[in-house]
């Protein structure tokens, strides 16, 4: 497999993984009545989301793309 077609895969996942990750947080926030005293930690609580959202990007595509080449060679 050529490197472009490994790189199109692993940003594929990766905007699929965000797009539920938004999809999820709308819901969570809509649903649960969490309480943010201030702008501050409303962007300190989405910080967090996005760094633990990256990681997993980052993690779920290696394995992803890991998979895909052991089954493909």
């Amino acid at each position: 497999m050529s490197s472009n077609t490994i790189t199109l895969i692993f940003c594929l996942g990766g905007l699929t993984f965000l797009a539920n990750w938004i999809c999820l947080s709308y819901f969570y926030f809509k649903n649960n009545s969490v309480t943010l005293n201030s702008k501050i930690q409303l962007l300190k609580k989405l910080f967090y989301m996005i760094i633990f959202s990256t990681i997993g990007v980052l993690a779920t595509g290696v394995l992803f793309v890991s998979a895909l080449m052991f089954s493909h060679g």
